[in-house]
């Protein structure tokens, strides 16, 4: 494979791959920590996972990658553990917890926003969980 082929293939696959992400700031005031949970990932026809973010510990022994393929970790209760393990590791108690999700059809051109209607060929899927710690 040549080198333009292997850097296309890389670009793609950091396009479509998916993100689980722990984002947090502490109130300089209060001391409060407020936590942001993000986790997406690709489907095809809509239930078959194709690739999306490890909601497991990517510090813990055996996790693997980033990502995480065929396999689904987009989900509530995957979201949830993971800032409950993150609260217990500080000590503090979650409180004031707000969801968000988000599902989309369409693919869009990376970069461009523009989208492509193919409907349920390849779907997009987010979750976002936050909260306050105490």
């Amino acid at each position: 494979m040549n080198k333009p082929a292997r850097l296309a293939l890389a670009a793609l696959t950091a396009a479509i791959s998916g993100c689980c992400t722990v984002d947090h700031a502490v109130s300089p005031l209060s001391g409060n920590e407020h936590v942001l949970v993000t986790n997406y990932g690709w489907q095809l026809f809509n239930f078959i996972p194709i690739v999306c973010g490890n909601a497991t510990d990517p510090r813990l022994p055996g996790s693997g990658a980033p990502w995480a393929f065929f396999r689904d970790d987009v989900t509530m209760d995957k979201i949830q553990d993971r800032l409950m393990r993150y609260a217990a590791e500080r000590n503090k108690t979650p409180t004031d917890l707000a969801y968000h999700n988000f599902d989309t059809i369409f693919i869009s051109i990376p970069f461009t926003g523009v989208p492509i209607p193919i409907p349920y060929l390849v779907c997009y899927r987010e979750i976002q969980l936050s909260g306050v710690l105490k």
